[in-house]
């Protein structure tokens, strides 16, 4: 809330812009963007995306144009099997060389926590922005730029950034505030325009019914868009425009703006818009040897044999989130064999392999890497049977609907209904083959991520969390290190989630 006032003030006190003049006629600004978003994957994958084309691309503009601005919709240093080892320090490195200029927090740049992201951002020779995120007593997160004002010549363009509160859910940000984008995107955009901005450009880590009113809303001239992997390009004719350049770099958004300064109107801006299927272009040399340098140290610690499952195991995105699995089983087995506590649970939407393992296939430390790449470290709770209750009802509550909340469980049995309200569908539940106490303390294992009331689960946020020999761990060394014992698994669907016909 303090931020939020000090905007207003800035809004309220800070003079007025005014229109051009005969005698303050500017000469016209041309200014090229380059915009990507949800880069987090370095290298190229069927001849589309990754760091050295894009590098490539803004390389030959450079060359080309007098100048250049490269921004970025967030979302970088995660989810990646290299970032499973570096926690994106590399991705930081490449953005750098580019270089990068600009860049908007995304959600995922908050998987390591807040600790992590730090590291990162004081590595970052970019600026980074988001005005509607706050620590938790309101000040500024540590690193991060509510909005900037670039200056070019006589000309002046304002700059202000939006993360989504999903992050509060979908990610591991700690105790922050993530205010509502369309409540602090006018102020952040007047502040601006009374500091002497032109023109206003957002970056907008933010779902596409957002972005679309943002620009209903009129604050900014530009919003450049992330986090839904759309390419998307909607522009008002006279008025504001929205594009989205898609995920990976696959397509490069080229922005060719033109400021005018006209006596009777102010400024008048024009733009033409461009996306550049990134299959045409020829990856810069240096930038690919480092990738592939990146590239050569995951291969030589991904290919250590773990062990050999004797059955299939499914690690897909729509059978984890829906319904009770072999492999989800295993994860949630190690957890709690870890930890040695009473249950655990694993959201489904902690498994990125998406893969089907035959019966007999080895597993590698890649395939744990790929399948749980958040680096969460293993948590040990103390709840009440009336909490774990809340928990399993929270986690039921979208299905049928695969959702990344949904319960994979070791150490008890649930069945539930459907067709009951959210809240009300467990029927039946089990703990080590006992029906559940109310009342009754348990030993909770999960991940970082529920922990911390991701995904729903707030009810975990105050839970007591109690020391264990693995504590500091994270899932994926726990997962490889309980293969590696095992040598040999088997994991089953055993009828731990029974859904009633």
């Amino acid at each position: 809330m303090q931020r939020l006032l000090i905007l207003v003030l800035i809004c309220l006190l800070a003079p007025p812009g005014y229109p051009a003049s005969a005698s303050n006629i500017r000469e016209p600004l041309e200014l090229t963007i380059v915009h990507v978003s949800d880069l987090d994957r370095m290298e190229t994958r069927d001849g589309r995306g990754g760091l050295a084309k894009l590098a490539a691309v803004v390389a030959q503009l450079k060359a080309d144009k007098e100048i250049v601005l490269v921004t970025h919709g967030g979302d970088a240093l995660s989810p990646s099997l290299m970032s499973s080892f570096d926690r994106g320090r590399h991705m930081v490195e490449l953005l750098n060389s580019l270089p990068l200029d600009l860049f908007v927090l995304g959600n995922h740049e908050f998987d390591f926590g807040p600790e992590v992201l730090q590291e990162r951002l004081q590595e970052a020779s970019f600026r980074v922005l988001a005005a509607n995120l706050q620590t938790d007593d309101g000040e500024q997160f540590p690193g991060v730029e509510d909005r900037l004002l670039l200056e070019f010549g006589d000309w002046k363009i304002g700059v202000f950034g939006l993360l989504t509160p999903d992050t509060l859910w979908s990610s591991n940000p700690g105790p922050v505030t993530i205010l509502p984008e369309l409540e602090i995107a006018p102020l952040a955009a007047r502040a601006l325009r009374n500091e002497g901005a032109d023109f206003v450009l957002a970056l907008a880590h933010s779902d596409r019914a957002t972005d679309l009113e943002l620009l209903d809303q009129g604050a900014a001239d530009l919003i450049l868009g992330g986090h839904d992997h759309l390419l998307h390009l909607v522009n008002v004719s006279g008025g504001p425009a929205l594009l989205e350049a898609g995920a990976q770099a696959e397509h490069i958004a080229v922005i060719d703006l033109r400021l005018e300064a006209r006596e009777e109107e102010g400024t008048a801006w024009s733009a033409s818009f461009n996306l550049i299927d990134s299959r045409q272009i020829e990856p810069d040399a240096s930038v690919l040897d480092r990738i592939e340098g990146f590239l050569a140290q995951v291969e030589e610690e991904l290919g250590q044999v773990l062990a050999v499952t004797q059955t299939q195991l499914d690690s897909r995105r729509g059978p984890s989130r829906s319904r009770e699995t072999a492999f989800a089983n295993l994860v949630a087995d190690a957890l709690r064999a870890a930890t040695d506590a009473d249950i655990a649970i694993q959201n489904g939407g902690g498994l990125r392999g998406e893969k089907i393992y035959p019966a007999g296939s080895v597993i590698t430390l890649g395939d744990v890497m790929s399948e749980l790449p958040f680096l969460n470290q293993v948590v040990v709770l103390e709840v009440s049977g009336h909490t774990l209750r809340e928990v399993l009802e929270e986690g039921l509550s979208r299905a049928p609907e695969p959702s990344g909340s949904f319960p994979q469980v070791s150490g008890m049995k649930l069945r539930y209904d459907i067709r009951r309200p959210a809240g009300q569908r467990l029927v039946e539940l089990l703990i080590g083959g006992e029906p559940l106490e109310e009342d009754r303390r348990y030993r909770l294992a999960v991940n970082g991520f529920m922990a911390g009331g991701g995904g729903g689960y707030d009810m975990l946020r105050e839970a007591k969390r109690l020391p264990h020999p693995t504590a500091g761990l994270t899932d994926s060394i726990v997962l490889a290190d309980y293969l590696k014992r095992q040598e040999e698994v088997a994991p089953a669907v055993e009828g731990r989630l029974e859904v009633l016909p």
